[in-house]
């Protein structure tokens, strides 16, 4: 952070803050202020809160950014997602264009525009919005609303008067809708109560006794009845919100009204000077809520409020209906029900998670609740709004919300599979990398990513210590090492182009694969998860009526791992073809609706025991990738706080950029086993062909020989057994047979009826049983 080119009349200004990133219980993300010399909150109506440049930054390290109280004239404007990928859009540019000589920063996501001006005008609140659409402007006179500044600047500048360039953007993009009418009487028209309901409440006022004292005459308090008169206005002109013409008619109605009041005083009445001198004198007059707070000002729910109008639209009629549907709309942009999970989803400010046991969905409602009844209570007509704040009273019933959010699950519902569709995607902590294009860019609802990863990306970081590991466990051999970052790269994304599993096959124990999975594990967070070894094992008795919960948690996942599958598992060659392959998955959880997803996810093995494999095909399709790990660490040579080190934080942001430079070197290269890979799976194909074996073991090739395939059929059960290996049916055994032999059927040279036979070989056991005489 560089903040030596801010303007230096801003420099020399004690109205520096800290600031850093904070979430709310509802998820959003905040940036509240901080005192960098006591490290408490700032109150942003408190100038001694603020302090020096030189403090701020001595405390820097300790936040995300630096801040500014916007005081006197000080006006800052900011345009917010206005930079697409580097490009400003057409709007910001035309903004830009007007300020030609004023200080431009970028803001800290770096997709909008901060600028800092003087302006001697007046911020008319009720004529301009402080914040409409993605540009808000701040000003001194219109809210105690901090201001980041970042020092990463767009257009040097000082700070400059420009008042005619700061009326252009007011009048052209923050100016509110108020017809001429309204305009002409909007100083008549801004009481909120009735006659009968401005006496009631002055009455009951605090200072309700003098108010009573002076409407029924009694003037015994003050040195003059004129005196009198100015106190009994000032009070009407408070409940009376400044409305001249009902102060007027309630004067009238007082035991204080005299004929003076109609005399003329030089060009106007003593009464309606009275009147004008109590209101001009009034700084605030009586809503039936309190003025929102500087954060309220910007408030979501009653910004949503005033666009959706609730009180005018249809839409929002109709009981129950109506509300589902107020609620669906307000939150439509964080908030989806998902029917195949039967829960809502809700953005957090990083990503999606579902809302087990609907409890973040209910506290929205509550929100929602609250903030009907704040914007009821700026409609100005007292009958409608004493009407609205009956009827969505009734969101405060707990059993009328639960109504409210199961009617809005219909609205805007969401599909599973709508979830992590950009495969090029990773959510870090403080920020999305988009893989494809090599750019970091800030969280964003509409990416549906339900995935985050605990990291926090930093392109500097890298750890000597972790290539070092990586070395060493691969005993020095590059090709190798290459081959190992661009197969752990590959999970960053969800692309399964290449339709294979990795096996990090070592035969000794304490060869360091175990400790580099955990960390890379570890590193990928959401988009990793540990995986049963039954999962890929065949299953004597499947039942496809169950829950596939082990593939179900994989959607959206990219790395899966199995660790340590234990001795002897017999591969299931159609399920590891069905999760390495491309096409759509279905699955569900338990008392869940199944669901389809795409798989992003690839299996990692790492194992001293290769499984048992029927199915040579999984090797014929490259299937099977094998990582050597041949080095053995003896008890001197192992580092027992390897685990430790690379769970730092810092260490994980320096794994993430080695697996980076993988999926760099994947994506530029592609994949090119080393030798060491191949002889790996040649030797493990070689090994995994039962039927090559079995001929070997009992058959002799005999080009004048036949042999029924039940007996060999038999005498392959037998092999299985003795082998421990899993038999076939005899139809997949028979398919097996003509792989390399010619399988028939016809009658016997020996005689009898048609049969299927094995030409061209003989059991080594005849040959055997002949030579013994049996």
């Amino acid at each position: 952070m560089d903040l030596e080119k801010l303007p230096k009349a801003l420099k020399n200004k004690n109205i520096f803050c800290s600031w850093k990133y904070e979430q709310q219980e509802n998820g959003r993300l905040t940036k509240p202020p901080y005192n960098p010399i006591t490290g408490k909150k700032a109150a942003t109506d408190n100038l001694s809160d603020f302090t020096s440049l030189d403090d701020a930054m001595k405390v820097k390290d300790q936040y995300d950014g630096i801040g500014i109280k916007l005081v006197d004239n000080l006006l800052g404007i900011d345009l917010d997602h206005c930079i697409d990928n580097g490009i400003i859009k057409d709007w910001a540019k035309e903004i830009i264009a007007h300020f030609k000589h004023a200080y431009i920063e970028y803001s800290p996501s770096k997709h909008g525009f901060h600028i800092l001006l003087l302006f001697n005008g007046a911020y008319d609140k009720k004529s301009y919005y402080i914040k409409h659409g993605d540009i808000e402007v701040y000003s001194a006179l219109a809210t105690n609303r901090y201001l980041t500044v970042t020092g990463d600047v767009y257009q040097e500048g000082e700070l400059l008067e420009d008042d005619e360039a700061i009326m252009w953007l007011l009048d052209t993009y923050m100016k509110r809708n108020i017809n001429t009418h309204e305009k002409e009487n909007n100083a008549c028209t801004r009481s909120y109560l009735s006659d009968t309901s401005v006496i009631e409440k002055a009455g009951n006022a605090i200072n309700g006794a003098k108010f009573t004292a002076l409407w029924h005459g009694d003037i015994s308090a003050y040195p003059s009845h004129s005196e009198a008169d100015a106190a009994l206005v000032s009070i009407l002109a408070f409940y009376c919100g400044g409305n001249k013409e009902q102060i007027d008619r309630l004067f009238r109605k007082s035991a204080l009204f005299r004929p003076k009041w109609d005399e003329h005083r030089g060009a106007d009445t003593y009464g309606n000077t009275t009147i004008q001198k109590a209101v001009s004198k009034c700084h605030t007059f009586y809503e039936p809520f309190h003025n929102a707070s500087a954060e309220e000002d910007f408030d979501d729910l009653l910004s949503k409020l005033q666009e959706l109008k609730p009180d005018e639209n249809i839409r929002y009629r109709n009981g129950d209906l109506g509300n589902g549907r107020l609620f669906a709309d307000i939150f439509q942009n964080i908030l989806h029900y998902v029917p195949e999970r039967k829960m809502w989803f809700i953005f957090d400010g990083v990503r999606w998670t579902c809302d087990i046991g609907t409890l973040k969905t209910m506290e929205l409602c509550k929100d929602l609740a609250l903030s009907l009844i704040r914007y009821a209570g700026v409609i100005k007509d007292e009958r409608t709004r004493s009407m609205l704040v009956e009827y969505w009273n009734k969101w405060s019933s707990r059993r009328n919300r639960e109504i409210y959010i199961k009617e809005a699950q219909s609205v805007y519902p969401i599909s599973m599979e709508a979830f992590d569709k950009n495969i090029y995607l990773f959510n870090c902590q403080n920020g999305t990398l988009d893989l494809q294009h090599g750019v970091f860019r800030k969280h964003l609802a509409t990416d549906l990513i339900t995935k985050v990863s605990p990291v926090f990306y930093d392109p500097k970081a890298r750890s000597e210590r972790f290539r070092q590991f990586v070395d060493e466990i691969m005993s020095g051999d590059c090709e190798k090492a290459l081959y190992l970052q661009k197969s752990l790269g590959y999970a960053l994304s969800g692309d399964t182009r290449y339709e294979c599993m990795f096996f990090l096959f070592g035969e000794s124990t304490r060869n360091g694969k175990g400790t580099l999975m955990e960390s890379v594990l570890s590193v990928m967070g959401d988009y990793g998860k540990a995986v049963r070894a039954e999962t890929i094992a065949l299953k004597k008795n499947p039942n496809s009526s169950q829950p596939t919960e082990d593939v179900a948690r994989l959607a959206g996942v990219r790395f899966a791992n199995i660790s340590e599958p234990s001795r002897g598992l017999f591969l299931n060659s159609a399920q590891v073809k069905y999760m390495t392959g491309s096409d759509t998955l279905n699955a569900r959880f338990l008392h869940e609706n199944s669901f389809d997803f795409k798989p992003q996810f690839k299996l990692y093995v790492n194992t001293n025991y290769l499984p048992v494999i029927s199915d040579m095909t999984v090797f014929s399709s490259d299937r099977m990738q094998i990582i050597p790990f041949n080095r053995h660490f003896e008890a001197w040579e192992q580092d027992k706080t390897l685990k430790a080190e690379f769970s730092k934080k810092e260490v994980q942001s320096a794994i993430l950029n080695w697996l980076l430079e993988g999926f760099t070197h994947l994506r530029d290269e592609g994949f090119k086993p080393p030798n060491s890979v191949l002889d790996a799976i040649f030797s493990y194909a070689n090994d995994s062909d039962k039927m090559a074996q079995f001929a070997e073991d009992v058959l002799v090739k005999d080009q004048s020989s036949e042999i029924r395939t039940a007996v060999v059929y038999d005498h392959y059960k037998k092999w299985c057994i003795d082998n421990g290996c899993f038999s076939e049916n005899s139809r997949n055994f028979n398919q097996e047979l003509r792989k390399f032999a010619e399988v028939v059927r016809k009658r016997p040279k020996t005689g009898g009826e048609k049969t299927t036979l094995l030409k061209g070989y003989r059991l080594k056991s005849e040959f055997s049983d002949f030579l013994s005489g049996n």
